[in-house]
């Protein structure tokens, strides 16, 4: 497992992968809000102020946390946002899959269509164990960080 974690390219690859599926995610629902907004009331979680709010907020800390971890920049910090938002995601998921929900997940948007349930979990899970490692890992390697503390 330690040749995972000080892997430079491991992380590189990780970093990639989760910073662009949060830009094209992000992008995506900054496309279309009015959509978001119906997408995060389907939860009926949040009250109608807050739903707005998090329908404006969720995408650019989305993008920015995407572009951030795949220029190489503060990476714990975003690693950290990100694995946090997954987690949020899982549950929200999760608490609409257990009312009996059959709601689109709001994950992709405009993009693509996605149901509440398990495989959206396990996807969401798989995620954030990529920024958990991107989180205990982070190097210098391919990254701005070196460039930020000179």
């Amino acid at each position: 497992m330690k040749n995972v974690f000080g892997n430079d390219y491991v992380i590189l690859i990780s970093r990639i992968i989760v910073g662009m599926l949060f830009i094209v995610v992000g992008t995506g629902k900054i496309a279309d809000p009015n959509l978001f907004t119906k997408e995060i009331a389907n939860y009926r979680i949040f009250p109608e102020l807050l739903v707005h709010w998090t329908a404006i907020a969720i995408p650019w800390i989305e993008v920015v946390c995407g572009l951030m971890l795949t220029a190489g920049i503060r990476l714990r910090a975003n690693a950290l946002i990100v694995a946090a938002m997954l987690v949020a995601f899982n549950f929200m998921v999760a608490s609409a899959w257990i009312r009996g929900l059959d709601i689109n997940c709001g994950c992709y948007s405009n993009i693509a269509k996605q149901t509440v349930g398990l495989p959206k979990i396990l996807e969401n899970t798989a995620f954030f164990v990529l920024a958990l490692l991107i989180f205990l890992s982070p190097n210098s390697r391919f990254t701005m960080e070196k460039f930020a503390n000179d």
